[in-house]
């Protein structure tokens, strides 16, 4: 409420300053949505007045104030920021590595792209030429309940070259159902990347509670088509050109190594519980994934 106070973590040479929080700044309101104990001490660097309470009692206040969704969208944010990334073994060798994505991958994302051959992008945008600033501005418009996305990584280093996205945007007129979407640059492809991503994706709109996948693929993409084929997958006609795949959620996922598909779970599913908790006040029917 008034004041000044320092956020300092331990490292090995010492204490390492995080931030310096002004009057009006929420102060550990992750550890109080998440229940997970976070691990930075908070000093007063003046005399202070802090207001202190309960998640109830946060989720209260930020109603009467109108800033829910608003702060529905930082914490969400700052989850997928924090998400520890997974390290993905590939079937023919060699290892990648997936998070979620961020808003902060605009550029990269756009490098992906313009790394993309004119039939990759035909493939995935259905048109050879790059996509408009306004398609790629609603790629990284995330809210990790509606639309989730990951992105890989070549290798282990999570710092490392973007070379693919998954995504799910669930329907609005049914929030059971989800259309998803896969990208991956021309160099990384033919290694199982696009296997990865698509089963992890699945495995993020089961932690996200929806039940149906769907996906408009070129009838010729026969790559695409294959990766899509499951047990409960429908294949009906669209427009020229296009089919209309149908498949259900809990056909996904099942190739991954158990202990990756448990980590890509949790990883989701703690994004999107506490923010549809914090939208909503429930957790949308979801269901975690053991």
């Amino acid at each position: 409420m008034s004041g000044s106070l320092e956020v300092t973590r331990h490292s090995p040479v010492g204490p390492q300053r995080l931030a310096v929080i002004e009057a009006g700044a929420l102060v550990g309101e992750l550890g109080l949505l998440t229940g997970v104990e976070r691990r930075a001490t908070v000093t007063a660097l003046t005399d202070s007045v802090v207001d202190f309470g309960d998640a109830e009692l946060l989720t209260r206040r930020l109603e009467e104030a109108g800033f829910v969704e608003s702060f529905a969208g930082v914490v969400a944010d700052r989850l997928a920021s924090l998400a520890a990334p997974v390290t993905v073994a590939l079937h023919n060798g060699g290892a990648v590595t997936l998070r979620p994505g961020l808003a902060a991958d605009r550029s990269a994302l756009g490098a992906g792209l313009a790394a993309m051959s004119r039939e990759s992008l035909r493939r995935r945008f259905f048109s050879g030429g790059m996509p408009p600033e306004s398609v790629i501005d609603r790629l990284v418009d995330l809210d990790y309940v509606d639309h989730f996305a990951w992105v890989v990584i070549d290798g282990p280093d999570p710092e490392g070259e973007l070379v693919g996205v998954a995504r799910f945007m669930r329907s609005a007129t049914d929030s059971e159902a989800a259309d998803v979407s896969v990208g991956i640059i021309d160099r990384a492809q033919g290694r199982g990347i696009g296997r990865v991503l698509v089963e992890s994706i699945g495995v993020a709109a089961q932690a996200a509670g929806i039940r149906r996948l769907t996906a408009d693929v070129l009838s010729e993409n026969a790559p695409m088509r294959s990766l899509l084929r499951r047990p409960s997958t429908l294949t009906l006609p669209s427009e020229p050109g296009v089919v209309h795949l149908v498949m259900d959620s809990a056909d996904f996922g099942s190739s991954l190594e158990p202990t990756t598909r448990r980590e890509l779970a949790e990883v989701a599913a703690s994004i999107v519980w506490h923010t549809a908790a914090l939208l909503t006040g429930t957790h949308l029917g979801l269901s975690r994934i053991e």
